[in-house]
């Protein structure tokens, strides 16, 4: 139809598109700057260490129009918002790009309300017609903005980007304001409408299965598998990977390398030296250091490394080992609950 397959009247909100795959990028996954600030307000609505240095780095940046992704698949939001929120257990910046026909009946501004979880910018015919990048977690941000469009057809290029955190709101909304009706269509013809893609939870293997082998004496590649497995997981620094940590640590003290390759069992140490654990030190993950399971498993990680290579300088803090001990001890709300589920991992009475 020339003027658009579908009408958009005041009011009405956009909400199909032509969408691309999404990029997804690990971000700061090498990074060794500077810690972040012990005083920082910590918890599950502060800002992380991990977004300010997005925020620093990504959300005035240049994006190249001419470097768009290709937009095949057909998709429809829901309740006036378009979706691709997920999980990711690292950090990640993903982004879409998005393509619309708007049809204007005379050449003019046309104003529309655009919420954004992440970024959003919009160009046509490669000039850049609005760019919001409030990039704040979670909590959708508001802005109005006046499109210049020309009499008929007008093509739209979209880009969605944002910073993945744990579970993560990544979302557009575009609520038309003006009175005179557009036409929209999607710019060629396209596959059926589908909901958008979603990033799934990871697959949590929270390394308990490596110890119930261990414990029924059932060695071979399986183990080595899982080991390997743990150990990456907990290499990168991926959220609640402080459980699959203290599970290594309790490894390390029952069984001292048995069974295992020694480059294999070399590598459990050279874990836990490198791992991150407080927010105050070297690093740049999603990792939730708050909450009381949570809290509790950092500082008790904390205090087993700490005993167990207490010579061994930990390379997030600079710290050696019988610092961190103490330094866990020192946090602890209840040292002593800290020291009876330190012993539950090392007896394994916890796992």
């Amino acid at each position: 139809m020339s003027q658009g397959d579908w009408q958009l009247a005041q009011g009405d909100a956009l909400t199909r598109f032509l969408v691309s795959a999404a990029k997804a990028e690990r971000f700061a996954e090498f990074y060794t700057g500077e810690t972040d600030d012990p005083a920082r307000e910590v918890g599950p609505d502060a800002v992380s260490f991990c977004r300010h240095l997005f925020l620093q780095t990504h959300a005035r940046r240049h994006v190249d129009p001419a470097q768009a992704l290709p937009c095949r698949e057909a998709v429809a939001g829901v309740d006036n918002t378009l979706s691709f929120s997920g999980f990711r257990p690292q950090a990640y910046h993903l982004q879409r790009w998005l393509r619309v026909d708007l049809f204007a009946p005379h050449r003019g501004t046309f104003a529309f309300r655009v919420a954004a979880c992440g970024g959003v910018r919009i160009w046509k015919g490669g000039e850049l017609l609005a760019c919001f990048t409030p990039f704040t977690r979670n909590r959708l941000q508001y802005t109005d903005v006046s499109l210049r469009l020309n009499a008929g057809r007008n093509s739209l290029l979209i880009h969605l980007d944002e910073l993945f955190e744990r579970e993560t709101n990544f979302a557009l909304e575009m609520i038309y304001l003006d009175e005179p009706t557009l036409g929209a269509s999607l710019p060629e013809a396209c596959p059926p409408i589908a909901p958008p893609a979603v990033c799934e939870p990871a697959q949590d293997d929270s390394a308990r299965r490596l110890l119930t082998l261990m414990a029924r004496r059932e060695y071979g590649p399986e183990l080595d598998a899982l080991l390997l497995r743990t150990l990456k997981r907990v290499s990168a620094r991926e959220e609640g990977s402080v459980f699959a940590l203290l599970a290594l640590l309790s490894l390390w003290h029952r069984h001292q390398g048995e069974y295992f390759p020694e480059v294999l069992w070399r590598r459990v140490k050279s874990t836990a030296l490198g791992y991150r654990y407080w927010h105050d030190e070297r690093g740049c993950d999603v990792m939730a250091f708050w909450g009381e399971e949570n809290t509790l498993a950092f500082q008790t990680a904390q205090y087993l490394a700490g005993q167990l290579f207490p010579e061994g300088l930990f390379i997030a803090s600079g710290r050696r080992g019988q610092q961190q001990q103490r330094l866990a001890l020192t946090r602890a709300a209840d040292a002593r609950a800290l020291r009876a589920q330190a012993e539950a991992y090392l007896t394994g009475e916890k796992a």
